[in-house]
């Protein structure tokens, strides 16, 4: 184990730097923050790059840091805190590699979430567990979505950022087409939909694609069918994470029968 004295140090400028999406994007690294979800790295073999404990939280994190093998430092008693964003920090972050699938498996999978256009990180991360906890085989990110690995994002994903697929799409309608001649079919969640989500009969390999929290879908208005979910007491919509769970595990359940 070695020592940080300095905000000076390397490792500290770059968790101050990988909190903006550039840098994310130009490393290919992002941060977790406190032992949960350091811990939660360590389990699921996250690509953890360094680990950085504050001197004061070195025994709290003891029997975690027993778990790791790779490079391990020290920081000098409220220095790290300055860098980390959570109001109560645990004193421990980890820099990690973010993991990388290819685009090609794709056409090899089943199920497949679509997110188009969704801006609240919260609602993003619980997507992402949603989906990996109802078997998504990956999920896709068109452009418009808020940024996978945002802070609050990466929070609310519990972990599931370091095992499910997620790709980020620019261009739909590649996408689109890819799925098609893989033998996919887009299934859009729609308000306005004639076909309830529970009368529908799913196809083998189903794209399910859900929108923007207030104006539905952004970018991806042409599916192969559309289903809703049925609202009562004058209610005007489900949040999209609510939502995109039943339908998840509808089709889950369908394909399980």
């Amino acid at each position: 184990m070695e020592w940080i004295e300095s905000d000076q140090n390397q490792h500290l400028k770059k968790i101050r730097a990988l909190k903006q999406k550039k840098y994310r994007e130009s490393y290919g690294q992002f941060v977790v923050e406190g032992s949960r979800f350091v811990a939660e790295a360590l389990k699921r073999e996250a690509d953890i790059k360094v680990i950085l404990v504050a001197e004061n939280y070195l025994a709290a994190n003891e029997n975690l840091l027993k778990q790791y093998q790779g490079p391990l430092f020290a920081v000098k008693k409220g220095l790290l805190e300055k860098f980390l964003d959570t109001v109560t920090p645990q004193g421990i972050v980890a820099i990690v590699n973010k993991p990388v699938w290819s685009k090609k498996d794709l056409a090899q999978m089943s199920h497949i979430l679509i997110i188009d256009g969704v801006q609240d990180p919260g609602n993003l991360g619980t997507l992402f567990r949603t989906a990996l906890a109802s078997g998504v085989d990956a999920v896709c990110c068109l452009k418009g979505t808020v940024d996978s690995y945002n802070d609050k994002t990466l929070r609310a994903t519990m972990g599931a950022i370091f095992t499910l697929p997620i790709f980020s799409i620019d261009d739909e309608q590649w996408l689109v087409e890819n799925l098609h001649q893989a033998g996919f079919e887009l299934v859009i969640a729609d308000i306005h939909a004639q076909q309830f989500y529970d009368e529908m009969i799913y196809p083998d390999k189903v794209a399910l694609v859900v929108g923007n929290e207030g104006n539905g879908v952004q970018r991806l208005k042409k599916g192969d069918r559309y289903v809703k979910i049925p609202l009562y007491n004058e209610a005007e919509s489900l949040n999209v994470a609510i939502a995109a769970g039943i339908l998840l595990y509808t089709i889950k359940r369908q394909s399980n029968d």
